[in-house]
């Protein structure tokens, strides 16, 4: 996990160096999760672009160095979706059941209330819709061809993003594995 870790900072370090970034608000430190975020060598990734966090994700796992205030709390259920759309923003749903039907049609219902901006080095930077203060940042790298997963977690699939959100000191808080949602 360690060096899957240092590959991903690394990569975004030239872009996380000399900006501030939002810390999520229930992590604080402590202890890990259960779960576990499979590794992949650095050549096996590359910054997210634009173009490649567009669509319907779906959670592979998830992973945090960092104890939740809230083990209740809705991001770390099991079943989640994401979507990234030029018109629609950032949205995401979190369920304790399998969540069915076409994502277009769930995320109908759920308000368009986050925007975001992929900036260069893969920054995923969201922002609540109509404000300026930056909600949290995240470390976005692309899996660029398939690879077996070490550590327990799922096999990485070229495409699949790995997502890190990084604090106020651009440490790593909270590391999500999405695949993308079949049309």
């Amino acid at each position: 996990m360690a060096r899957w870790i240092c590959a991903l900072l690394i990569g975004g370090c030239i872009g996380v160096l000399g900006w501030g970034s939002a810390d999520a608000k229930d992590r604080p430190a402590a202890r890990s999760l259960t779960r576990t975020v499979p590794t992949a060598h650095g050549n096996a990734l590359r910054s997210c672009a634009d173009e490649d966090v567009l669509g319907n994700w779906n959670l592979v796992t998830f992973d945090s160095s960092y104890r939740f205030r809230n083990p209740q709390a809705p991001y770390l259920f099991p079943y989640q979706l994401f979507q990234y759309s030029s018109e629609r923003g950032a949205k995401s749903v979190h369920s304790r059941i399998p969540i069915l039907g076409s994502p277009d049609r769930v995320f109908e219902t759920v308000p368009p209330d986050m925007t975001y901006r992929v900036e260069q080095g893969g920054r995923v930077v969201l922002k609540t819709r109509g404000h300026d203060e930056v909600v949290e940042i995240w470390s976005c790298s692309v899996v660029t061809r398939d690879r077996e997963a070490r550590g327990g977690g799922g096999d990485l699939q070229r495409g699949d993003l790995l997502m890190t959100l990084l604090g106020d000191n651009g440490q790593s808080l909270f590391v999500r594995h999405l695949r993308k949602q079949a049309a």
